[in-house]
Order: C-alpha cells, then sequence, then structure tokens
C-alpha cells in the first residue's frame, strides 16, 4: 500500500504523469469533449446513400429490422453504450458482436456498423465477409487500413477516424455516429438524441476541469479513488443500465493498467457471483469494489446492495460508491464512462505503467495475425466475393 503522501505527490506531479505517457493518453482523454463536439459536426454533415451495390446485391439504407454492431475491445464499446442507453427507445432489436461471425439471422435488413479503430481488426473484417455474403446494410468507422481501404472500393458509407494514443480514447469518435445515423434512419428519435447528446457534451466539460492533471488530490475525485484501488484487484458492480461502463471500466483497468479486474451486474450477480463474497476475509480484503450507482436504480436492486454492503462488501479493503449525475439517462452513463477512464488513467500513474504500450498485443499481432497472413487474406476475400 503506498502512502497517501506519496500518492499525492505523484499524482500531483504534472511532468512525470507525462513522462509515463509519451502517447499522450492523458491529453487525448481530457480533450473528450472536444473530441465529442468535432465527431458529432462531422456525422450530421455526413450524407447517407440511398443504396449502394456490392456484389450481386442492392443495399438499401431504409427499413431496418435489426442493428449489429461488430468490433472488437475500445470499438466494440461505443455499440454496448448506445444499446445500454437506447434499448427502451429503439425501434429494432441491437445486439454487439464481439466475434469472428455475424449471427446466422443477418440479412438484407439488418443495418451492420462495423467499427474498427485501426481498420484491421480481423474479428471485425471477417464480420465483413459475413456482412457482404448476406447482403446486410453496412456503415463502416475507421482510421486507416483494411477496412477503409475495403469500404473505399465497395462504396461504402465510411466515417474516418483522428489518429488518436489508441482505440479507447477515440470513444467519441467512435460513439457520436452512431445515435446520430440511427436517428437518420428513423430507429432512433432524432430530438432525443440531440438533447441528450449536447447534455452528455456538457457534463464532460464540466468533469473535464474537475478531473484535469492541475486539480490537487485533496480535490480530485479520479485521484482519490485510483489511490483506494491501488494494490488491490477492482471489483465493478452496476445494474443494468450501466453494463457497459462496467465491462468499460473493467476493460480500462485492463489496458490503461496492465492489471486484472472484474465486473458483474445486478440483478444477475445476486444468483451466482455473490457467492464469492462468503471466501474468507484473506481473500475478500484483496479486493476494491466499485458500485456503479444512479437514479434508475431499481428499488429492488437498491435493497440487495444496502443488505449486502451490511453483510458482505464491508470485507473488502474498501468500497467506492460512485453515484451518477446528470439530468438524461446518456450524460449519467456519460458521467460514469469518463469518471471510470480518469480513474484507470491515473491507476495507470501509480502503477507506473504507459497507458498505451503492452507487450501481450505485439506478441499477438506478430505471432498470430501477422504470421498467418490473416489481414491479407480477408482483404483479399472480401474484395473478390464483392465483385463475383
Amino acid at each position: 500500500m503506498v502512502p497517501e503522501a506519496s500518492a499525492k505527490k505523484i499524482l500531483d506531479n504534472k511532468s512525470a504523469i507525462l513522462a509515463l505517457d509519451p502517447s499522450s493518453s492523458f491529453m487525448d482523454e481530457l480533450a473528450f469533449s472536444d473530441n465529442l463536439k468535432k465527431a458529432i459536426k462531422n456525422v450530421k454533415a455526413l450524407t447517407m446513400p440511398e443504396k449502394v451495390k456490392v456484389r450481386h446485391h442492392i443495399i438499401r439504407y431504409a427499413d431496418v429490422e435489426e442493428v449489429v454492431f461488430a468490433g472488437m475491445g475500445g470499438s466494440a464499446i461505443a455499440g454496448d453504450v448506445v444499446k445500454d442507453w437506447a434499448d427502451g427507445e429503439a425501434k429494432v432489436p441491437m445486439e454487439t458482436v464481439r466475434s469472428y461471425h455475424l449471427p446466422a439471422y443477418t440479412d438484407d435488413n439488418t443495418l451492420v456498423f462495423l467499427i474498427s479503430y485501426s481498420g484491421n481488426t480481423e474479428e471485425t473484417l471477417s464480420c465483413m465477409l459475413d456482412a457482404v455474403k448476406n447482403g446486410c446494410k453496412m456503415i463502416c468507422i475507421s482510421s486507416d487500413g483494411a477496412m477503409q481501404r475495403v469500404a473505399q472500393v465497395l462504396g461504402l458509407p465510411l466515417i474516418g477516424l483522428p489518429k488518436m494514443a489508441a482505440a479507447r480514447v477515440s470513444f467519441p469518435y467512435l460513439f457520436a455516429p452512431l445515435p446520430y445515423l440511427l436517428a437518420k434512419l428513423r430507429i432512433l428519435p432524432f430530438d432525443k438524441v440531440e438533447k441528450e447528446m449536447s447534455e452528455a457534451t456538457d457534463m464532460i466539460s464540466k468533469l473535464t476541469h474537475e478531473y484535469a492533471i492541475e486539480v490537487p488530490f485533496e480535490e480530485n475525485l479520479a485521484k482519490k479513488a485510483a489511490f483506494q484501488i491501488f494494490d488491490t484487484v477492482p471489483v465493478i458492480y452496476s445494474h443494468s443500465q450501466y453494463r457497459s461502463v462496467g465491462l468499460r471500466f473493467k476493460t480500462q483497468i485492463n489496458e490503461n493498467c496492465k492489471l486484472p479486474a472484474r465486473c458483474d451486474v445486478f440483478p444477475e450477480l445476486d444468483h451466482n457471483e455473490i457467492m464469492g463474497w462468503e471466501a474468507s476475509k484473506q481473500i475478500i480484503k484483496h479486493y476494491t469494489l466499485i458500485l456503479l450507482r444512479g437514479p434508475e436504480e431499481p428499488r429492488e436492486v437498491n435493497t440487495r446492495i444496502e443488505v449486502l454492503k451490511e453483510k458482505f462488501f464491508k470485507k473488502a479493503r474498501s468500497v467506492i460508491e460512485i453515484n451518477a449525475q446528470g439530468q438524461t439517462a446518456l450524460a449519467r452513463i456519460f458521467f460514469l464512462l469518463f469518471t471510470a477512464d480518469m480513474i484507470s488513467l491515473y491507476l495507470s500513474v501509480l502503477h507506473r505503467r504507459d497507458p498505451v504500450a503492452s507487450k501481450t498485443f505485439q506478441i499477438l499481432k506478430y505471432e498470430v495475425t501477422e504470421r498467418l497472413g490473416t489481414l491479407e487474406k480477408l482483404e483479399e476475400e472480401i474484395l473478390k466475393l464483392a465483385h463475383m
């Protein structure tokens, strides 16, 4: 356990923080609100085609019966957030796919968002191959790579992304196109999208000032939470409204800090995960429990959480409750998401970790993807199939 005085010294040292972050993750994250505004402006200016010819199919961007978000990691989370936020409003079912293949039901009435920050995500390109075979309505979101090349050759709608430190800090650019394009296609109400995106942007702008590196430890919720989590295994619980935020928090800790973390969701966790809290205090004392809460929390879930806090959760080294703020559902989701992002970055500082560099990713890229020539094969197969 690092002493609090030492943590303050580390987390209030701007030059030391930036030295650990050569890719500028902190600066990209703190530009979240500005980037969200730019992304909204870009998607509003996009003109969707009425139809595109791919293979022997005429793809018409109307009469969507289901929506699939295909992506991995930081790219896929944008689809999860849309689903959690808009599930009750969307006129069609929505699903996020994190795998090599689309569901069997996908056809020419399915709208598939193919989301890959790098454009070289092999799982997403494999889904693109399925989408071409099935005649799906496709929209691509990418900064470069095979996906961008294929989309341009096929004439598919393409949302270009700027180069940033990593996919996870490009979240504003990955997310913003989704609700606006769904509104253009009459799947979501435009007024709802416009109102809630506006408040969410304002919320992030406010938090940017509160969590800035220059804001001292005593006044900075993100720095204090990172200190509480340090040297423990974070266990993140939320109810279903914030499922995507809990997953985002977990993966941000995994990627930025190179640490294990867990996440789960009420009420499902009451039927399985919770039994793990019967373990001895010698085990549970290594946990920090983080509860993501908000006004949408059902009364039944609220009551269960309070009982569990009294009976079991107190065995953890500490319990952190983060209560969502904001007038609209999306603003509350963004409050929790941005707070989680900043906590993970400050936690990476305490662990002396570069938020971007990763030996694991390099091994997977060079020892698997490049050795097998997966990307070249997929790109060639998609283009060959598309022109049959």
